[in-house]
């Protein structure tokens, strides 16, 4: 069994010989590939998040409350500051509610056509981009998932931690993908996730429920 939390340099060599042949194939077809979702599971020491850096600006807010109603599509985002000198901002979350994505709350009473339901988002982590949502418990109609989008532009692309942006760096992105985690100790799920890279550099997957999301390989 190969321990990926070995140093940088090591981490380096065995991370190239299992993924980037995979990585290399999936960049040089279309710019967005598609991940499988995981049977298993990951502990938070084996989790390998994207992380933020000293230079990322502050998210313009960390939490956000928003009514879903029922029968009607809803799309919320998050943002970060715009940069010294810059006008525009980068987005860092976009969450769209369809219209037939509520079906119940989480005691299992029906949400009715017009009802609305509060949500609540909150990146509980900002240097790991971890993503809380609640209320907690809370389903999607299968045939009608939420859609989660989160970017990251703004966060190091040192994938392996080795202190510079490399070769392997660039071949791990496509590999990246959201993970879910039910609750704080549980292990995190991988979601089948589209990954843009040709100018978007994003993640997106459809969410069955109400937990916590990161980005993650």
């Amino acid at each position: 069994m190969i321990d990926f939390r070995s140093t940088p340099g090591a981490r380096c060599v065995m991370l190239a010989t299992m993924v980037i042949g995979a990585a290399l194939a999936a960049a040089c077809g279309d710019s967005t590939s598609s991940l499988g979702g995981s049977a298993g599971g990951r502990t938070d020491s084996e989790m390998h998040f994207m992380q933020t850096t000293d230079s990322t600006p502050p998210l313009a807010q960390k939490t956000l409350t928003f009514y879903a109603v029922s029968g009607r599509d809803t799309t919320v985002h998050l943002w970060y500051h715009a940069r010294a000198g810059h006008t525009d901002s980068t987005e860092f979350l976009r969450f769209h509610v369809r219209a037939g994505s509520l079906v119940n709350r989480p005691d299992g009473t029906p949400i009715a056509p017009g009802d609305s339901l509060p949500i609540t988002i909150t990146v509980v982590d900002t240097a790991q981009m971890i993503v809380q949502f609640e209320p907690a418990g809370l389903t999607f109609a299968p045939s009608a998932p939420a859609h989660l989008t989160l970017d990251y532009r703004e966060a190091s692309l040192d994938l392996n931690g080795d202190g510079q942006v490399g070769t392997l760096d660039l071949a791990l992105q496509p590999l990246l993908a959201l993970w879910r985690q039910e609750a704080v100790g549980q292990p995190w799920l991988m979601l089948p996730t589209s990954v843009s890279l040709a100018d978007s550099d994003e993640v997106e997957a459809d969410v069955p429920g109400f937990t916590r999301y990161a980005i993650a390989y």
